[in-house]
């Protein structure tokens, strides 16, 4: 019997070629309906060709961006009179009117001035009707990547953004190679919900966040898996005067990622190869580990040669790093490839990168791949679409170390001179622990592999030039494993049952939908249509969902065979969360002349995460910008500008609970009755189903100007965030049986503060110029409500840190020193805590110098630095007062009497280290001021040598090679600073509120070689 469903198969695919090649025509019929529009950008004061200026037509969906040597070409377009506009990042945007024949080729070159203002720049995150710059409200800050990768030495998306945007801080969990950085966007505003900003990539929302990497306080970076390469800008929402239409989510903020398109039109392909070769210096050792020699270590007999026939008391150091060996110089080398073309209506961009590193310890390193593929196709003029695909594998090995005290460091710093032995094999030799030394720490294998796939479809359809409609959707999924494995052995490397070898492991993914619809509608009113309304109004969809499957197994036979289910005894376990996100927009922009604009726009929310009873979340804005010197009546006043904008912005975002936390819960419990294990739960979470998000409300007000010919910009900005429905644990009764107190919206917090943002053309001539980008910022950060619950503690008990009434959110804490007798060693302390210092820096400032002589040869340096804030050396105080090793508790000689009763009290024996005024007794514990340090300083943070291959060199390679460039460049050359440890702004879960410095790896110094070749 004939299959008949099979023939129609065979015949729908008989049919294919003929339907693909009536496709492939149709776009070749159109082109003799329309007309093309070609030509070439460059800079009008050189004659240079501008790369990567985006072309446009107005009221069409039709735009490119220009080649290496500054070409572009539009298709499609529609007879009759068209609007060509020019931008690029750095330069006046630049245009025509022209008019358009059907089957016409016109030629259009644009001269295009550089300038230091934006305000034609076109911004899209945050925005929708009129995107330029002069049309928003609210500050949206921009990044070109590509002009930044050709001074810095960044090889992670973290280090792009360091210290080049007012108000955006960036620190650092540890020194580590492939370590998580912590982003805060004008300061923090939440105690228990996250403070990093959302990551969008092409419209998209990915995962975000770090990823706990097993060892104490060093977490793996999901940023870390977005090659920069790849990437053509990036652009930063810094608060809810401008986030409002990312909704419920968005109050710390939002990063946009604009990765790099095809160009549409060009009939040619680029290829650029880039070749790296890194070097890395830690630049750091550890302090000396400090012991006082007995009878028995001096004698004859003894095996300690450190005490061996030196007298009875005498203080012996030791530093096993330099006597092991245990620093390396770290080595990294990458490569990445990338084609960018297009033909007659599409466009396309293929990179391939691909990163191999060493760190500076022996279990350190980093293995990472990446692909993306982003095709535009442009059937005409009304309607483009944009595919795009980004995959990511990244192995990443952690040393044990940070916040760990079986770790590199702590092995150093908590061993005892004491232990060394002439017969290592059989001791300590001076590291921490008996026989954990440098073969056993060497041994851990903990690391994460990392699986990653991004894909997003965008579709922009003009059905007529006044209305605009834009579909997004996108996934983002990362599937990790990640483990850690001790292995089997005879010689005591770890104690106790993981000597016989222990492993564990996690399995876990990660995905994010996102689903979003935009349209606009545009109309021009007034008799000389001065008047311009755009009516703006979407949807967007987020569903987030993760898993994580833990198991854990001790006792093997051979290391070989290391799996869970290989071993004597085994457990597991699971997770799992899922939350989605809806939310609906709207927004009316009402422009007059192109320099007056009013916005006023709301979103309503809801989310899963919500209490059952929670209402809808509704997101309110409002804003108004001016520019001043487009204003002929004013023109007496703004003649000194040459430009002037004033800007207001009133906008509310929030931050939703976390996926569960207003549920009512239960945790099994099981039990045991006559021998047989059943099934039991008790009270967990007492829930809330009025639970909503904390809700930030925003005021910005600033002004953006321009003086000097445009060569001095600068941009001022003050804002005022205040964040109410605080989310914080009210305690409950214990009677009642939960393991948990419910969360309650009742506290408030407050941020405010001035950013300045300033780029001068100092010097430009033929054969030298010299630019200047600074900015600067203050935080005043302040807890302005608990909801009657007493301070405390919210990075944990053991945490120097309180949420604190009228104080910065995580102050520093400690029993503060009222007086010193040194005669009597009495020190006299408060009875209860009070503040030391803030958490966050107040005051941040950078500075960064470009010199280019000879057009080809370019010097850039970047200086920064952070202000008063305390960083807690909570390493320092363990070696001084718990486990004694250090040079300054142990040599009497090394501190004054003073100081030495400061920080460690009384120490006459039977008498309190400390007492109160009241006459109580303090511990050590309690008095920590000593340790909380300030961690002011200034870092000369990159140097960079470029040089551009002269165009005469390269004209004997038959115009085989396009352009080429060599660059030499330092990161993290020199660190001012009068902190005790070793760096001041690296500290252990820099995410949280129980930072601290706690055997923390500092920031090495990196170099590189970077070359780079377009053909």
């Amino acid at each position: 019997m004939t299959d008949t469903s099979a023939l129609a198969r065979a015949r729908s695919l008989a049919c294919l070629p003929a339907l693909v090649g009536l496709l492939m025509a149709i776009p070749a019929a159109l082109v003799a309906q329309t007309g093309i529009i070609t030509g070439k950008v460059t800079d009008g004061a050189n004659g240079a060709p501008i790369a990567d200026a985006r072309v446009t037509i107005g009221g069409t969906a039709l735009a490119t961006i220009t080649s290496g040597v500054g070409e572009y070409r539009l298709t499609n377009i529609r007879p009759g009179r068209v609007t060509v506009a020019v931008f690029r990042l750095g330069f006046k945007a630049a245009g025509d009117t022209l008019r358009v024949a059907a089957g016409q080729t016109i030629t259009f070159n644009v001269a295009m001035t550089a300038t230091a203002a934006t305000l034609s720049e076109v911004v899209v995150t945050g925005t929708v009707g009129n995107q330029e710059r002069r049309a928003q409200s609210a500050q949206v800050a921009s990044l070109a990547v590509s002009e930044i990768l050709k001074d810095a030495p960044v090889t992670s998306v973290g280090a792009l953004l360091q210290s080049r945007i007012p108000g955006v801080a960036i620190s650092a969990n540890s020194g580590v190679l492939g370590t998580s950085k912590t982003i805060r966007i004008r300061g923090a505003s939440s105690v228990y919900l996250s403070n990093q900003p959302l990551l969008f990539v092409d419209g998209v929302r990915v995962i975000e966040g770090a990823i706990n990497g097993n060892v104490s306080g060093q977490s793996y970076d999901r940023m870390n898996d977005l090659n920069p390469d790849e990437i053509e800008s990036i652009e930063v929402v810094k608060g809810p005067a401008a986030a409002t239409l990312y909704g419920a989510d968005a109050s710390a903020g939002v990063i946009q990622i604009i990765t790099k398109k095809g160009r549409p039109g060009a009939n040619q392909f680029v290829q650029t190869v880039k070749f790296e070769v890194g070097s890395t210096d830690q630049n750091y050792l550890p302090a000396d580990s400090y012991g006082t020699c007995s009878a028995a270590l001096v004698a004859p007999a003894s095996t300690n040669p450190l005490c061996r026939g030196q007298a009875v008391g005498a203080l012996v150091h030791d530093n096993v790093w330099v006597r092991y060996n245990v620093l390396r110089t770290g080595r990294d080398f990458s490569t990445t490839w990338n084609g960018r073309g297009g033909g007659q209506n599409y466009g396309y961009n293929l990179s391939f990168g691909t990163q191999g590193a060493l760190g500076t310890l022996p279990n350190s390193n980093l293995d990472k791949y990446n692909i993306r593929s982003n095709f535009n196709y442009v059937p005409d003029s009304r309607l483009t679409i944009d595919l795009g695909l980004g995959l990511a594998q990244n192995r990443t090995r952690l040393p044990n170390l940070d916040n760990s005290l079986y770790g590199w460091i702590a092995g150093a710093l908590l061993g005892s001179p004491l232990t060394r032995s002439d017969n290592p094999e059989n001791s300590a030799d001076s590291w921490f622990g008996y026989n954990r030394h440098y073969n056993a720490i060497a041994a851990i294998d903990n690391q994460l592999l990392t699986h990653r796939v991004t894909m997003s479809m965008a579709a922009n359809y003009m059905p007529t030039p006044w209305f605009t409609n834009k579909f997004t959707i996108g996934i983002d999924f990362a599937m990790d494993e990640q483990g850690e494995f001790n292995p089997k052995n005879d010689s005591a490397w770890y104690g106790g049952q993981t000597d016989l070898g222990r492993v564990s492991r996690q399995a876990r993914t990660a995905e994010r939908y996102t689903v979003d619809y935009l349209g606009n509608i545009r109309r021009t009113l007034g008799t000389q249509k001065q008047w311009e309304g755009n009516l703006s109004f979407g949807l967007q969809v987020v569903s987030t969902r993760n898993t994580n499957t833990l198991s854990s197994g001790v006792g093997f036979v051979t290391n070989a065979n290391n799996s869970v289910s290989s071993a004597a005894t085994n457990t597991g376990g699971g997770l799992f969360t899922e939350q989605k996100q809806f939310g609906y927009l709207s927004q009316l922009q009402i422009g007059y002349l192109n320099r007056m604009f009013i916005q006023m726009a709301v979103r309503v929310d809801k989310n899963s995460a919500f209490g059952a009873a929670a209402p809808a979340f509704v997101l309110p804005k409002v804003g108004a910008t001016w520019t001043l010197s487009d204003e002929p009546s004013l023109a007496r006043w703004t003649r000194y500008f040459s430009s002037l904008r004033v800007r207001t912005s009133w906008g509310t975002t929030g931050r939703s609970p976390a996926p569960g936390a207003a549920l009512t819960t239960l945790v099994a419990s099981p039990y045991n009755i006559t021998g047989a294990t059943l099934n039991g739960a008790i009270p967990g979470n007492p829930g809330n189903a009025a639970l909503k998000p904390e809700r930030g409300t925003e005021y910005e007000a600033g002004l953006d100007a321009s003086f000097w010919k445009d060569r001095i910009s600068a941009e001022l900005t003050y804002y005022n965030k205040q964040t109410k429905d605080l989310i914080i644990a009210k305690p409950i009764a214990p009677s009642l049986g939960f393991n948990s107190n419910p969360l309650r919206n009742i506290g408030s917090v407050v941020n405010s503060g001035v950013e300045l943002g300033l780029t001068v053309a100092a010097v430009q001539m033929n054969n030298f110029e010299w630019d200047i980008r600074a900015g600067i910022n203050t935080l005043h950060n302040e807890l302005t409500s608990l909801g009657g619950v007493a301070a405390f503690a919210p990075g944990g008990s053991f945490s120097h840190t309180r949420a604190m009434l009228g104080q910065q959110l995580g102050v520093y804490v400690s029993k503060r020193i009222k007086s010193i007798d040194e005669a009597t060693g009495i020190v006299v302390v408060a009875d209860t805590v009070s503040p030391v210092g803030n958490l966050y820096p107040t005051l941040e400032w950078n500075v960064s110098n470009s010199f280019t002589i000879m057009r080809d040869f370019r010097v850039t340096a970047l200086v920064d630095s952070k202000r008063d804030f305390i960083t807690d050396n909570f390493t320092d105080f363990y070696r001084e007062t718990q486990l004694v090793r250090g040079q300054n508790r142990l040599d009497p000689n090394k501190l004054s009497r003073r100081e030495r009763l400061r920080r460690y009290g009384n120490d006459t024996p039977g008498k309190p280290a400390f007492v109160t005024v009241t006459g109580s007794v303090a511990t050590q514990n309690d008095v920590y001021e000593a340790w909380e340090q300030p961690g002011d300083f200034v870092r000369f943070r990159e140097l960079s040598i470029s040089y551009n291959v002269p165009k005469r060199f390269l004209s004997s390679l038959r115009n085989t090679v396009q352009s080429a460039s060599i660059q030499f460049a330092m990161q993290n050359l020199k660190l001012w600073t009068k902190y005790e440890g070793p760096d001041p702004e690296v500290v252990t879960d820099s995410g949280n509120f129980s930072r601290a410095d706690f055997f923390t790896l500092p920031t090495p110094k990196r170099s590189l070689l970077r070359v780079n070749i377009t053909f």
